[in-house]
């Protein structure tokens, strides 16, 4: 049922649209003015609209949708919950959106809006049946199981025990043809750089941890080398943190089977400024990481160990025990898998610390994972490429593969060959394969409506956002009330002072009783003005009353939290948590939660202001991405009354890249052949060559940092130029 209500609903939508730009079919890709924000469609003519396109029951999907919040009525009357006058609930969100003013009856504060509607392809469960099979009947399966029985050479006892764990990881689910397809050319294709070029939701990450996966058990248990590594590197916390579930998740049933059968288990550690430094700092109860448990999905936390007499991860809901996870400083220099940063990475590479990771440990490491690689241009990537080849300067193994994964990276072969150093880099571009050329099949789709507005210079952008805040606070406090998902939403504003200033502007809204205004009894649903529709009808009389009394400050105070760098820990995983379960926020975000985090109930974006549309395109990725939004978004682009965003209008490139998220034409660049990145690169690599040897290069108290006397730095200088002659 759940793939005809996506089909369906994505058909209404289509007809919405034409609606509300009042044209015969609107096409996808383009721009369309919202010309008819008064539009509905009635119950019949969506029933004939379905029936045209092969539903033989439409009353049944339409009664599900409107059961499942996902169809709005809009009924003429205060009293009334139904209603043959329809809407989708996100094309109602747009137009309300596109209509925000602060007094019924006013011009809204934008001064022009367009949308646009886009379709993605990306995998969805009927795509995802391929398990590797010897004796499977389909030719994708046989060949998968082909390719990694090679990968193992020839041990087919090994390759078995891979699937296994592959098949207890994807559940009743399997790989779909793109992962296939990626996964069988990295196992049998022997070279030192891939790049994974997909959209969200396509499953890379998967990919990329398959693949680690099977490079572990194949050093440990075939070559018998206990020394090799693998390092995953994020460019932010949160999604370090987002990944670490599901690498924990992963690394837990493959020791299940390994102990067992090899006596071998893997270990992982989270290697940054928040790993603690040594058991001591480590207190009982204490959240790890904000990870949930990947059996029963309850809180992951520390608890004593006792006939070890250390910290360990345990459930705090089931009691499973995590003992893979190495949780201090010096337990993490011994993991077979280390998730950091490029910050942190620069400085352990320059440590020569014996209790802690430093260049020792790194110059074991045999394959690097970066994900959302698109985020190291520019400057940061040349330091990113120089750190690549300190790392390959001091490595004890022949040699180091790199793994690279990204949705959004133009001219990708250009790009990861500056980055990686390597001209014969391997890349598997979704859209070159599966969009493009049609080589590999994904069938399922994810609906993009796209808004973008353009503020009114007479009216301050952060009040708008202030507004629309409050609209989507009150939409989940009223879907709350019919015992409904409640939608989730991400405001993204990139300067952390301009994010106080909304939150706290909304605050004050709702101090004055927002949104008593929109829920007058006189003012018609059809009315973008008008929010009483969302409530129950036995709930609007009394909530109207609760605003006006201040009782509903409460309530929609606590559905809009914050999410930003400077943010402590325990708050951060409060509020992903939060997301996680389903509680219908509106999160208030810097970049933070622009990368590769999976929050299933999200379905509307805003992005204040105008960034470069890889960042935009990301940002929107955010949502829509499960069943539970019926893969469908919304993302709005607020261009600010700054002559340089508003010019972007104009910009006939930039507004195609949003509504195709095609970035054909844009590049991106690696600055390393600056002066002062070379530099840099030979001074890192210099100090990464002394720690190797075990010489004190000061980078810490435990490299016998900082230091404090003319001679010890004397001494120090002599060193590094000797490494660099």
């Amino acid at each position: 049922m759940a793939l005809d209500e996506i089909k369906a609903y994505h058909i209404i939508i289509k007809k919405e649209a034409s609606a509300l730009a009042n044209v015969q079919e609107v096409k996808e890709g383009e721009w369309y003015p919202i010309i008819n924000p008064s539009y509905y469609i009635q119950r019949d003519q969506l029933r004939e609209i379905l029936k045209n396109h092969g539903f033989s029951n439409p009353d049944n999907v339409i009664n599900a949708l409107i059961s499942k919040g996902f169809l709005i009525q809009l009924p003429e009357k205060w009293k009334d919950n139904e209603s043959p006058k329809l809407r989708s609930l996100h094309m109602d969100v747009l137009v309300r959106s596109s209509q925000i003013t602060t007094q019924y009856g006013r011009p809204p504060y934008l001064l022009s809006y367009k949308f646009a509607i886009s379709k993605l392809l990306t995998p969805v469960e009927r795509d995802r049946t391929i398990i590797p099979n010897k004796l499977g009947v389909d030719t994708s399966s046989k060949e998968l199981w082909n390719k990694i029985l090679s990968f193992f050479e020839g041990n087919q006892g090994l390759a078995d025990t891979y699937v296994n764990i592959m098949k207890d990881y994807l559940g009743n689910s399997g790989l779909d043809a793109y992962q296939t397809y990626v996964l069988g050319h990295m196992f049998s294709l022997d070279e030192d750089t891939h790049a994974i070029i997909a959209p969200t939701g396509s499953g890379k990450t998967e990919v990329y941890l398959f693949y680690s996966l099977a490079m572990l058990m194949k050093w440990r248990i075939l070559e018998k080398n206990t020394e090799k590594k693998i390092l995953f590197v994020y460019p932010r916390k949160a999604l370090t943190i987002d990944q670490a579930y599901r690498i924990v998740r992963l690394m837990n049933i493959a020791n299940q089977h390994l102990r067992n059968l090899y006596r071998v288990s893997l270990t992982f550690a989270i290697r940054d400024g928040d790993t603690p430094k040594s058991q001591t700092e480590i207190e009982h109860d204490k959240p790890f990481r904000g990870v949930s448990c990947s059996k029963c999905e309850g809180r992951l936390v520390y608890a004593k160990f006792v006939y070890a007499n250390k910290w360990i991860v345990t459930c705090k809901k089931c009691g499973a025990r995590y003992d893979f996870i190495k949780v201090t400083r010096d337990e993490a220099m011994k993991a077979d898998i280390i998730a950091t940063n490029p910050w942190a990475l620069e400085t352990r590479l320059i440590d020569s610390a014996p209790t802690d990771v430093s260049a020792n440990t790194l110059s074991n490491t045999a394959l690097i994972v970066f994900d959302e690689v698109h985020e190291y241009v520019g400057l940061s990537g040349g330091i990113l490429a120089s750190l690549i080849d300190v790392m390959r300067s001091i490595n004890s193994h022949r040699r180091l593969k790199l793994v690279f994964s990204s949705a959004t990276v133009p001219s990708p072969r250009d790009f990861i060959s500056k980055l990686s150093g390597d001209n014969n880099c391997q890349v598997y571009d979704f859209y070159e394969k599966v969009v493009k050329n049609k080589k590999v099949n994904i069938s399922g789709e994810r609906l993009v409506i796209l808004g973008y507005f353009m503020m009114n210079p007479q009216y301050s952008w952060n009040t708008y956002c202030q507004l629309w805040t409050v609209l989507m606070a009150f939409l989940s406090y009223a879907y709350g009330l019919r015992n409904l998902q409640q939608p989730q939403s991400v405001l993204f504003i990139n300067n952390l002072k301009e994010l106080r200033r909304v939150r706290s502007g909304y605050i004050e809204n709702l101090r004055l009783g927002e949104p008593k205004d929109h829920l007058q009894e006189h003012i018609n649903p059809l009315e973008p003005y008008s929010y009483w529709h969302y409530l129950p009808a036995g709930q609007r009389e009394q909530t109207l009353r609760l605003t006006l009394n201040g009782d509903l400050y409460k309530e929609l105070y606590s559905r809009v939290a914050e999410i930003y760098s400077e943010l402590p820990k325990e708050k951060r995983e409060e509020v992903t948590n939060k997301l996680r379960g389903g509680d219908g926020l509106v999160v208030l975000s810097t970049s933070s939660l622009e990368l590769g985090v999976d929050y299933d109930g999200v379905s509307f974006v805003l992005n204040a202001g105008l960034d470069n549309p890889i960042s935009l395109i990301q940002r929107v990725g955010r949502g829509g991405r499960s069943n539970k939004t019926l893969r469908t978004v919304l993302g709005i682009f607020l261009a600010r009354a700054l002559p340089t965003e508003m010019l972007k209008t104009y910009d006939e490139d930039f507004m195609k890249a949003l509504t195709t998220a095609s970035i054909e034409g844009y590049k991106l660049f690696v600055t390393k052949d600056n002066p002062q990145i070379i530099k840099r690169r030979m001074l890192i690599e210099a100090i990464a060559r002394l720690a190797k040897k075990g010489k004190d290069t000061y980078a810490s108290g435990a490299s016998k940092g900082p230091i404090n006397d003319l001679e010890t730095l004397r001494s120090f200088v002599e060193n590094i130029l000797g490494e660099i002659q």
